[in-house]
């Protein structure tokens, strides 16, 4: 696996404190932003492009390892937050939880926070983080923050009937690899279309604008601000920081997860870019990930990339954002009328070798190193071809993701594939039949994988599997083994084959269909998300309310 490191970041760094947006007074100016960094307990000051905003949560340490390019410290503490307006705006120098030797320098000292009472606990929430978790998951969306109008730069939005459309440009908009996860597009539909959203996002320019100072100096200095949307009352937020448990004074580090996040619209939305279009088989169209065994791959945000080559992702650790709907986010392929589901893009894969360096900053002519764009809302390809398969266990699988302490590391739903001589990868109608697989991570259980099959054609009886690796990771090699094996042994799971590739693994049953007499299917349901809780990590979910042993015949229509 190729690590991700960061040109101006040494490895084993921790990041202690954001700072001030700065520029200088010059022609062309690219504002900065300051930090502190713990290096072998000694204090270093550094300066970064604004897109590096996107990775900069306090308390992290840039390990540089597979798959972990940093770490997250902190106590971890769920939270409901109260209406906006009842949030202080205040000095950070003023927490009670900031260390002495940071409170000592004014700049960090001066950062805004928003502070609000929530279970019983002060909390303080620093402004830039509260902003870098609901806006900043891209690099092109933390320059459209800082330009005027920027969101009109890079998309436009109209309504046809019930149809929302969102078309971006191939230059100035958003990467069209981005466009191909679901996750992005939700993001994006939520900001473009909620307007107390969109007026916040907004509000950065604004507030940039009118309290930036110069103070007879050469450069101008800003301390971040901007206006909170008025709908997070209600959100279930879970931050790690520092607590003092005599003063009930929380400080917030970083922000893990924002659940249950109003959607605003329910119309089926379709976003157009100029280069997606229905792949042929044999042409790249995906977004390039790093091969297996690849070398290093180096992100640096000053250098100007080429604007000729194209963009690579990113692949970083997800940021939890949940909506409280299944958002109809599609894709519009060119040359294809925009009511269908799209079709799945194939990925192509960048070779290995040796550390390669990728920019993030905005694209230029004669840059010099390839261009990069983070990813860090979801790994899973587009599910837009299959949008009505594992309904009920994707809602079961992000309910229990924003459990405290569990991480979901993948979730994707992909067609099974190709075995010579074997038809069962194909459903009784003739459409693909799919898997689900989930991956989770748990501070005590490790990484675990959820895999089903979707039976819905009622083909046969098959349970959900739940496994773990024997290296402690996730193996998408012994996933396709495992896939390959399930069909030639007619859509049954292979158990010799799994006792000798996985450390360990079960079955989980589904709910029993819905007859007259056998219960309630939200209750079935409930107990079903228990089971597969208990299963993944050998312990009861919180919260879970009733439950039923379920049992009778295995229809998985109902679990979809």
């Amino acid at each position: 696996m190729s690590r991700i490191l960061f040109s101006k970041i040494p490895k084993g760094d921790r990041l202690l404190a954001i700072g001030n947006f700065f520029k200088k007074d010059e022609p062309t100016p690219r504002w900065r932003l300051g930090s502190l960094f713990d290096q072998g307990g000694e204090l270093r000051q550094r300066w970064f492009d604004l897109e590096m905003s996107c990775i900069l949560g306090v308390g992290r340490e840039f390990v540089g390892e597979d798959n972990a390019p940093y770490l997250s410290h902190g106590f971890r503490k769920r939270l409901e937050l109260p209406p906006v307006e009842e949030w202080q705006d205040r000095p950070l120098g003023e927490c009670p939880r900031l260390a002495r030797r940071l409170a000592r320098n004014p700049e960090v000292a001066g950062q805004r926070c928003f502070v609000f009472e929530a279970d019983g606990l002060t909390v303080w929430l620093p402004k830039f983080e509260l902003a870098r978790k609901l806006f900043f998951h891209a690099a092109f969306l933390v320059r459209a923050a800082f330009d005027p109008n920027g969101l009109d730069m890079a998309f436009s939005v109209y309504k046809e009937g019930d149809v929302t459309h969102i078309r971006t440009p191939s230059k100035v908009g958003a990467p069209s690899q981005l466009l191909k996860i679901k996750g992005y597009r939700d993001h994006f539909s939520w900001l473009l279309l909620d307007p107390d959203v969109r007026r916040s996002f907004e509000s950065i320019w604004r507030s940039l604008n009118e309290e930036q100072t110069s103070a007879g100096s050469r450069y101008a200095r800003w301390q971040f601000n901007f206006i909170p949307p008025s709908c997070l009352a209600g959100v279930t937020m879970e931050v790690q920081g520092p607590l003092d448990w005599d003063s009930r004074d929380l400080l917030v580090w970083e922000i893990k997860a924002l659940q249950g996040l109003k959607f605003p619209s329910g119309d089926a939305i379709f976003f157009h870019h100029p280069s997606l279009r229905q792949p042929v088989r044999g042409e790249g169209g995906g977004w390039i990930r790093p091969a297996p065994g690849g070398g290093d791959i180096e992100v640096d945000a000053e250098e100007d990339p080429d604007e000729a080559k194209e963009r690579q992702l990113l692949e970083l650790p997800i940021e939890g954002i949940a909506f409280d709907g299944y958002p109809a986010t599609r894709i519009a392929y060119k040359g294809q009328r925009a009511n269908g589901h799209g079709k799945k893009v194939d990925d192509d894969t960048a070779p290995g070798g040796d550390t390669k360096t990728l920019g993030v900053a905005d694209d230029a002519t004669g840059g010099t190193i390839a261009p990069g764009e983070f990813q860090q809302l979801e790994k899973q390809e587009d599910q837009g071809q299959y949008p009505n398969r594992f309904v009920l266990l994707r809602e079961i699988i992000r309910e229990i993701a924003q459990e405290p302490g569990i991480e979901l590391l993948e979730l994707e739903v992909k067609p099974l594939p190709q075995v010579p001589r074997c038809s069962y990868h194909m459903m009784v109608d003739g459409t693909p039949r799919c898997y689900l697989l989930a991956g989770f991570k748990h501070p005590v259980a490790g990484v675990r994988c959820l895999v089903d099959i979707d039976l819905s054609d009622g083909k046969k009886n098959l349970s959900t599997q739940v496994i773990a690796f024997k290296n402690g990771t996730m193996e998408k090699q012994t996933i396709d083994l495992l896939l390959k094996a399930l069909l030639k042994g007619s859509l049954r799971w292979p158990a010799e084959k799994l006792s000798k590739l996985l450390f360990d693994c079960n079955s989980i049953r589904h709910p029993c269909m819905n007859i007259e007499g056998r219960g309630d299917m939200d209750v079935r349901a409930l107990a079903w998300r228990a089971r597969i809780y208990s299963s993944l990590f050998g312990r009861k979910m919180c919260n879970l309310g009733p439950t039923v042993d379920a049992r009778g015949a295995n229809r998985y229509d109902m679990c979809r």
